[in-house]
């Protein structure tokens, strides 16, 4: 399925990188929670601090520096040069930059930039990369080129992924309802998916506003598509991948057993050889 050219990744996150940052930032006050409970996930699949973690679509860094802050190596990789320039200005603010290593580039050719086994893990957080290019055999392809670069035994893991069963549920029951968020104090968003269940597509358009008193003025707006896997499908497209998979849950603070249409996807895999 050829991509929408104004629902772009590359326009939503290198065009509008600047407010998309803003959003990101926004995001730092929960990322020791959420580091936290990842480490809690490596502990379970007996990955000691030792390892190196390699983190794609890494953002300005919120994951990777608190993986750092608790012993781990890490490496982060995004398309976008706003939020990578952000991500070692953060490291060093954090005192983690010989930790931490944050590079530009494309996922698709995560093979150019390292070795094989390179990674005892890979990192995929908050339903990032897979899905944005809308053809799972690219996706195919990008999980091809992890196995690659990360070690036998190693782990793949996909975590806090958006669902095929929770989004369409909730489509069905809500419509296409919109979502406002106030970002900071003055960036607000409106939120507008719309779910085209005939391609397991969701095309979200975001506005983006600014407070002038009590008014909001118009900034700009961008929208992205993203090909939904249910559980199933993302187990089958990582096995033509090479991995295996081994478990996937509910959330990462339980660690429950993942339920069709209560949550996102949490889903590990392991290189076998």
């Amino acid at each position: 399925m050829a991509a929408n050219s104004e629902c772009s990744i590359e326009r939503f996150f290198l065009e509008k990188g600047r407010l998309f940052l803003r959003v990101l930032n926004s995001m730092w006050n929960r990322a020791g929670r959420e580091a936290e409970s990842i480490a809690k996930l490596l502990e379970k699949l007996g990955l000691g601090k030792h390892i190196r973690i390699l983190d794609l679509g890494c953002g300005n860094g919120r994951i990777s520096i608190q993986l750092a802050l608790r012993g781990y190596r890490v490496t982060g990789i995004d398309i976008s040069p706003i939020f990578i320039e952000e991500a070692k200005a953060k490291a060093e603010e954090y005192g983690v930059s010989g930790r931490t290593e944050f590079i530009v580039g494309d996922a698709r050719r995560i093979d150019e930039l390292f070795g094989e086994e390179s990674f005892d893990a890979a990192l995929m957080y908050w339903t990032t990369i897979l899905g944005y290019y809308l053809d799972p055999e690219v996706d195919v392809e990008i999980m091809k080129k992890l196995y690659r670069v990360v070690k036998s035994q190693g782990y793949l893991l996909i975590l806090n992924h958006a669902s095929l069963d929770l989004v369409s549920l909730r489509a069905g029951l809500l419509g296409a309802p919109s979502y406002f968020t106030e970002i900071d104090e003055s960036l607000v968003v409106v939120e507008r998916p719309e779910f085209i269940p005939e391609k397991a597509v969701v095309r979200t358009r975001w506005i983006f506003y600014e407070r002038d008193g009590r008014d909001l003025r118009y900034v700009s707006e961008a929208c992205y598509e993203l090909r939904l896997y249910s559980l199933h499908e993302l187990v089958e497209l990582a096995e033509r991948a090479g991995w295996k998979y081994r478990e996937s849950y509910r959330d990462l603070e339980s660690l429950q057993p993942y339920r069709p249409g209560l949550s996102g996807i949490n889903a590990v895999f392991q290189k076998l050889l």
